[in-house]
């Protein structure tokens, strides 16, 4: 009867032991599924790995509190039937080792999201560069226009003169006086 209830008692241990890495495990796969959605581009197969991690971890612990209650019902009757507890105990590490596969397998899921704020960064200092570029062509232009401005304006000025010089009466351009 000792031995049967110290493996009772073993039992009971290592479940709430289960139990509290269960629970910390659901913590750490909540804190990674955020940061992994963040970080990487995942499809379905992601989602259904971590919800089926999360599941596998709940019925965890579910069974164990139930293997829990069943050593309490057989130690307050004096029993301690090992049977009914060890079936509990047995599924409850099952499912959790089976939850600690999935959250593994969801680690390798998904690649690599780009940066958006590097990406848009780059961008604009691309645009920077093009609007620079496209500045500087467009001040050659204006001084080459400046110039052509200047050449047409001397130009125009010789233009002026020369009309001016045709314009005038005939007589009084090659008129030379006799005396």
């Amino acid at each position: 009867m000792e031995n049967k209830k110290d493996a009772v008692n073993i039992g009971v241990t290592l479940s709430t032991q289960l139990i509290s890495a269960s629970l910390t495990m659901i913590a750490v796969l909540g804190a990674f599924a955020t940061f992994i959605i963040d970080k990487r581009e995942v499809g379905l197969l992601f989602y259904a790995l971590i919800g089926i991690s999360f599941l596998t971890f709940i019925v965890s612990i579910f069974l164990g509190g139930k293997g829990i209650d069943k050593a309490r019902k057989s130690g307050f009757d004096g029993k301690w039937n090992l049977d009914d507890t060890k079936k509990s105990f047995n599924w409850q590490a099952l499912l959790c080792g089976m939850g600690l596969l999935f959250f593994i397998l969801s680690i390798f899921i998904g690649k690599e999201k780009s940066d958006t704020q590097l990406d848009r960064l780059s961008k604009t200092e691309k645009d920077i560069y093009a609007i620079q570029l496209i500045d500087s062509l467009r001040q050659v232009e204006v001084k080459q226009l400046k110039e052509e401005i200047k050449l047409l304006n001397g130009q125009l000025e010789e233009m002026k003169v020369t009309i001016k010089t045709d314009t005038l009466p005939k007589t009084e351009i090659g008129k030379t006086e006799k005396k």
